[in-house]
């Protein structure tokens, strides 16, 4: 049958170079339990056309998922046993070639080693950081320089400010204290006047009323009047002048605070547009941001220096490995470690056969089932002689177009 014969022909082709394992003896397949299941056949109705049917499309289904399986693990199997077979090969070098194969191997491994560490270095630029330095680079550093000098000036401009808020608060308080002392000064006057007066009537009453000579309390009351309201007077003067250079010192404050804040505005709209430029919010950062672009590009060229001494390096090790026909050469360049180190590759062999004994497990075992389905088919024709014709043409008309 020609299910039969292409299962039987790719099983031999996949198994037919010789095992690098010990003997293997098949105890470990998996138990199938067909005989247990096709007891079960004298169940089935076989006089019923679409029972029979059934039944054989189900054989033929198993046969081919069992070839299709053998397919993909015979693959697999001779990729392994071809593994294995390179390392045989690595391990039988010439020890020229083999100096050579580990000098390569040991270059490859520092050099991936330091790229990795490159790779996994933290607080690296964001490559739009590095960018963005790099366009700048001509630049630098008179931005930063320019930067910190307008910060530096924005202090000042703060500092000035404040001293003059300062200075217009005394101001205003000066002001305050001169304007009580002018209305003190006039309630005195009022206050003398009165009093004056009211002296001058009890003169007059004391004179006229009484014919007492009063001429003294005139002098004395009209003298210290004119000296108390001379004294008041010139406190007064003396007040409204300062009150006119204190309002002239506000009127100057507030003129230089204006300009002053234009400053501020203008200093501020600068470090704003800096601060957008370079991406930055201060002078300080943009200081960090460039030192660090300096460390990276020369970590950028020494990993692209690596990156070219590893590449000649693998080509290298390629080019010894396929003097020696190998199955896959490339596979060993992520797997340097084992041509430096015998246990590693003692490891790789024990996965291997590992891997390869499995898959023997499963080839067998999709053998076991593709025969019994066949042998299940030939009995039913046996136990079925009538139905014989019929089980070919379904039989054939599967192979055929796949289906019953």
């Amino acid at each position: 049958m020609k299910w039969w014969n292409r299962i039987i022909e790719h099983f031999q082709r996949g198994v037919e170079e010789e095992d690098l394992e010990l003997e293997w003896d098949g105890s470990s397949i998996e138990s199938w339990d067909w005989e247990t299941l096709m007891k079960d056949r004298d169940m089935l109705s076989m006089s019923d056309e679409a029972e029979r049917r059934k039944f054989i499309t189900g054989c033929m289904e198993q046969m081919s998922a069992s070839s299709f399986q053998l397919d993909q693990l015979s693959e697999e199997y001779n990729m392994v046993t071809a593994y294995l077979k390179d390392m045989e090969e690595i391990e039988a070098l010439p020890e020229s070639e083999m100096e050579s194969v580990q000098e390569n191997a040991k270059k490859i491994s520092t050099y991936e080693g330091a790229r990795q560490q490159y790779k996994e270095k933290k607080n690296r630029l964001t490559e739009r950081q590095f960018r963005l330095m790099e366009g700048y680079e001509e630049d630098m550093p008179k931005p930063y320089q320019d930067m910190k000098e307008a910060e530096e000036y924005r202090e000042l401009i703060k500092a000035d400010m404040n001293k003059l808020e300062g200075e217009k608060h005394a101001y205003r308080y000066r002001k305050q204290e001169l304007l009580r002392e002018i209305a003190n000064a006039k309630g005195m006057v009022m206050i003398c006047l009165v009093a004056a007066v009211a002296c001058l009537l009890m003169l007059a009453i004391l004179q006229f009323g009484f014919e007492m000579n009063t001429q003294l309390g005139y002098i004395l009351t009209l003298g210290g009047g004119a000296i108390a309201l001379t004294v008041l007077y010139v406190r007064y003067l003396d007040c409204s002048t300062q009150l006119v250079k204190t309002q002239k010192g506000i009127n100057k404050i507030i003129l230089l605070k204006n300009t002053v804040n234009i400053r501020y505005v203008n200093n501020t709209n600068l470090l704003d547009y800096y601060y957008m430029k370079y991406k930055v919010s201060s002078a300080k950062e943009l200081l960090v941001l460039w030192e660090k672009y300096q460390q990276e590009k020369e970590e950028r060229i020494k990993d692209r220096k690596n990156r070219g001494e590893l590449d000649f390096h693998r080509r290298e090790l390629i080019k010894v490995l396929k003097r020696y026909q190998l199955h896959d050469p490339e596979v060993w360049l992520h797997q340097t470690q084992a041509l430096l180190d015998k246990k590693e590759m003692v490891e790789i062999r024990h996965n291997l056969i590992e891997r390869r004994q499995k898959l023997r497990t499963q080839m067998e075992y999709n053998k076991r089932l593709a025969t019994e389905a066949q042998q299940e088919i030939k009995k039913t024709m046996e136990y079925y002689p009538q139905h014989k014709h019929e089980i070919m043409d379904i039989v054939n008309r599967y192979e055929r177009t796949g289906r019953a």
